[in-house]
């Protein structure tokens, strides 16, 4: 995936990096924490082949999913979901 576009975001003193990847036929928006992905969630639109990834990213706002990645991180919701699933996992 080539990235098309970097967000910074601070959070609780920690300095995320919202990036926004795309191949030919999707859009992911991720988190970044340290290099590393900041969580589990992926938030990702897919666009079909016969249409240009490019100029989608460049005409539809992304800030909409952006927003929705920082918000995740904002109300915790990885860790309330890491909770959830560490309670339900196998021995």
């Amino acid at each position: 995936m080539e990235l098309f576009n970097s967000i910074p975001y601070t959070f609780e003193n920690k300095d995320f990096e919202i990036r926004v990847y795309f191949d030919d036929v999707t859009i992911n928006v991720v988190a970044f924490l340290n290099g590393h992905p900041a969580n589990g969630y992926r938030y990702q639109v897919k666009i079909p082949k016969k249409c240009n990834v490019k100029m989608v990213l460049e005409n539809y706002p992304m800030a909409e999913l952006v927003e929705v990645c920082e918000n995740h991180i904002k109300e915790k919701r990885w860790d309330k979901l890491s909770t959830i699933i560490k309670a339900n996992m196998f021995d």
